[in-house]
């Protein structure tokens, strides 16, 4: 076998990887789409964060919030289900001042314990949100903040808001089915 049947060959293998991957994160929550700046800079103004806290991101993609997060001397954790994109933000944790408070793990979120959140962010299609709002009130403590992109918790009540980037905050409450 010649050296570019060998590079065809894993060219090809990567692409259907990367094509399952991308199918596999619509199908358990949202693709990667990039959050535009306006949106992250909303994000992480409306977190309030603090050093210290701990910040997960589910299916934090390229890690931009993450990094974000740790500048304010945040503890981010990144979930991602898609490898490249762990890779990648990988290679930037290694490049980075912030490579001691950023961590990104190759998981599924829905299976992942994030009982230790101050903040979570999210960025998910609309019909996971009710079946994330249950995930979010079994897991977390009273007092911590979800900042979602985009789309609302259908149940619970908008704590802040950027309306035109479209992010708002939510906070889980004691009672969590009486709205957050």
């Amino acid at each position: 076998m010649s050296l570019l049947s060998i590079l065809f060959t894993a060219l090809n293998l990567s692409f259907a990887l990367l094509i399952f991957f991308l199918t596999l994160a619509f199908a358990t929550g949202a693709p990667f789409v990039r959050s535009n700046k306006k949106a992250v800079d909303a994000m992480i103004r409306l977190a309030r964060l603090k050093p210290g806290m701990k910040v997960y991101d589910l299916g934090s993609g390229d890690g931009t919030l993450l990094f974000r997060a740790a500048d304010l001397g945040a503890i981010a954790v990144g979930l991602e289900i898609n490898p490249f994109l762990v890779l990648w933000t990988n290679i930037k944790i290694l490049l980075s001042l912030d490579r001691n408070r950023v961590t990104v793990r190759w998981q599924n979120f829905w299976r992942t314990d994030i009982h230790d959140a101050d903040v979570v962010f999210v960025y998910l299609l609309p019909w996971r949100m009710e079946k994330l709002a249950t995930k979010l009130e079994n897991e977390l403590k009273p007092g911590s903040l979800v900042i979602s992109n985009s789309f609302i918790f259908p149940n619970w009540k908008i704590l802040r808001s950027d309306e035109s980037s479209h992010i708002y905050v939510f906070k889980i409450i004691d009672n969590p089915s009486s709205s957050a």
